[in-house]
């Protein structure tokens, strides 16, 4: 389940994610971290693939380093490691820059691309880079591909190559930073040169030692967190019966009738969707999407079970499915995530067997993992959960990859006896976050001597970086500045997923708005209203999710944004959240403040033209939206939960 969060990352820039309720690292412009830029020092070093035999040649690992700003020697250097496996550091060094903005003084940031990533001699495997759908085959061709390499890209010899790095900057001490898979070569990094580290923040973090090869905290997470979602959410609270529930009726439903359809992805690109168990299981279990899989879900099922309405359904589907997309090698590698999972993670199966005895092992494993735990993926079962993608269901991702002569034990990057660093760690989990678990965080901090966890109510994978909350960011810097994490009362109190309420085809069966003091605007023109309002919440709420800054509605019509700052400017054109409704105008949200302010027009069914000033603050606990504005001559005066 430790999957790269490609969407999450991809190219890492400068600007700040939206994601429901926390920070989910999404680069909004994509430089491409080529070049080296005029505040940084880059280079490389030379190192033997296989450091203790000599074995495979030798591989170019590159780094960048961002010098203090202020005058005098650094008072220390931040290490910032990225996630996947398979993404680059230097590639998301906007992300640690800003996050890291406000130590710049006084500290130096460092970036090194791990083996096989970026500009590190990436892995560029045809067989599973260029494929959106990826079979244990290609990952098994990938590897043989590689030939002796395919062994040595796990996390101890990167983590070697860091150290090389920092001997040749005469850097002694680090305050280390990993998120997601940074996470994991942080312990490792921990337990081989516990000397060297001042601090540690692990951001999304899973353990190297204790972790189960089944992580059955996903699935606990699944079954608790969309429930906790709905509860917190005024209108899903009142409704019978339980999110989960709702997702059991779905799912007994598709497994004897799939749903299929067009629908548009996060970039507005219509796709052909089946809504199956595996595709389920993804919108489920994908942390990358957490926030807008939790924001629909609830309301796209009963769309489709009261309204006979899937495209809401059919909409989540496409946009789960187009983060499965393939990107560039040097982007994100899955070649190289591959290699590192097959050697470092826990395994159903023994590695260092043979294809045909895995296979055996993993039967046999499935079969009492069936009869002890059948629920462990509940609700979906063990044989439907391997069904979905590969890099989500991790039980068959290696059972093709070959293993000749590992240097050292597969699923073992830490050499036995090792103990982690003395230095105080903090490590850092989102409560909703399935991908990298707060019960899995739990078990890294207590590893560490003087370890602490933080984890951030209604948060999903990776918190400090791009934090629209500013919450978990805050924590980080401190801790790193003073070693002590201090007041952590923000992380409780992160607001909670603006669920949608309802899906509808027509604007006047949305929910009114609230009349308040001077509107004389009726019933209907409040239920047409809260649709436009939806209609401008519904295409800031995919911000997360789009990388081509336009996008569409869910029924038709476009939007785009451009976001040079931390202010996000959307243009609505014509948009249809719902089938008569286009709405056109734009909406401004500063990620400085929250603030969030839209200018909305549109034409109503019967031909009355409507002019909307809408404010929010993102930020705000049960967010409400103030409407002012006229439609007809009438005076629209009201309010409504925040889309």
């Amino acid at each position: 389940m430790r999957n790269r969060k490609l969407v999450a990352s991809l190219l890492g820039v400068f600007l700040l994610a939206a994601t429901g309720a926390s920070a989910l690292p999404h680069p909004k412009r994509a430089g491409d971290g080529s070049g080296c830029p005029n505040n940084a020092e880059c280079g490389t070093i030379t190192r033997p693939l296989d450091p203790d035999h000599g074995i495979g040649g030798k591989i170019s690992i590159a780094y960048r380093l961002y010098r203090h700003r202020g005058p005098g020697a650094a008072v220390g250097t931040i290490l910032a490691q990225e996630g996947g496996p398979g993404l680059p550091s230097i590639r998301s060094h906007g992300g640690y820059l800003y996050l890291f903005a406000p130590l710049r003084a006084d500290h130096d940031i460092l970036m090194v691309d791990a083996r096989g990533t970026g500009e590190s001699g990436v892995i560029d495997c045809p067989s599973v880079q260029r494929n959106s759908v990826r079979t244990p085959e290609d990952v098994g061709e990938c590897g043989r591909s590689l030939g002796r390499a395919a062994d040595y890209y796990g996390t101890r010899l990167a983590v070697e190559d860091t150290k090389a790095v920092l001997d040749k900057l005469k850097i002694t001490t680090v305050d280390y930073y990993g998120d997601s898979y940074g996470t994991f070569f942080g312990q490792v990094f921990s337990a081989l040169y516990p000397g060297m580290l001042r601090s540690v923040v692990l951001d999304g973090a899973y353990p190297v030692i204790g972790e189960s090869p089944w992580y059955p905290h996903a699935g606990e997470v699944v079954r608790r967190g969309f429930n906790l979602a709905c509860e917190r959410t005024a209108y899903c609270a009142g409704l019978k019966g339980s999110s989960l529930s709702r997702i059991e009726k779905l799912l007994d439903y598709i497994r004897a009738h799939p749903i299929s359809g067009r629908a548009p992805d996060g970039e507005g690109q219509l796709r052909d969707v089946v809504i199956d168990p595996s595709s389920l299981g993804l919108i489920l279990y994908d942390g990358e999407q957490g926030p807008l899989n939790y924001r629909d879900l609830d309301a796209a099922i009963r769309a489709f079970f009261d309204k006979d309405d899937a495209l809401p359904l059919l909409r989540l589907g496409a946009e789960n499915i187009a983060n499965e997309d393939p990107a560039p090698a040097k982007g994100y590698s899955y070649g190289l995530f591959a290699a590192t999972s097959c050697i470092d993670y826990q395994q159903i199966y023994n590695m260092q067997s043979t294809l045909a005895r895995r296979v055996k092992q993993r039967d046999a494993a499935v079969a009492r993992e069936q009869e002890k735990h059948p629920g462990v993926y509940s609700p979906l079962t063990i044989a439907e959960f391997q069904t979905v993608p590969i890099d989500i269901d991790i039980l068959n991702l290696c059972i093709d990859w070959p293993v000749r002569n590992p240097p050292y034990q597969p699923g073992l990057p830490i050499p036995d006896g090792a103990t982690f660093t003395d230095a105080p760690a903090l490590v850092i989990n989102g409560e909703l976050d399935m991908l990298t678990t707060a019960a899995e965080g739990a078990i890294v901090a207590q590893q560490y001597p003087h370890g602490q966890q933080v984890v951030i109510a209604n948060s999903f994978h990776v918190d400090a970086i791009y934090d629209v909350d500013n919450c978990a960011q805050q924590i980080v810097r401190r801790f790193v500045e003073t070693l002590s994490a201090g007041d952590t009362s923000c992380a409780a109190n992160v607001k909670p997923v603006r669920q949608v309420p309802i899906f509808v085809r027509h604007a006047a069966d949305a929910i009114p708005a609230t009349p308040s003091g001077g509107n004389t605007a009726t019933a209907l023109d409040l239920s047409i209203a809260s649709a436009a309002v939806q209609t401008a919440g519904d295409a800031m709420a995919r911000w997360n999710i789009n990388y081509s800054e336009h996008g569409s509605g869910l029924r038709g019509g476009r939007w785009r944004y451009t976001q040079p700052d931390q202010v996000a400017r959307f243009t609505l054109s014509k948009a249809l959240w719902t089938e008569d409704l286009p709405v056109s105008g734009r909406l401004v949200w500063n990620q400085h403040n929250g603030a969030v302010r839209a200018e909305l027009g549109y034409t109503d069914p019967a031909g009355n033209t409507g002019q909307l000033t809408v404010t929010w603050n993102d930020r705000d606990n049960q967010a409400e939206a103030t409407l002012t504005g006229t439609v007809a001559g009438r005076a629209i005066q009201a309010t409504m939960p925040a889309p």
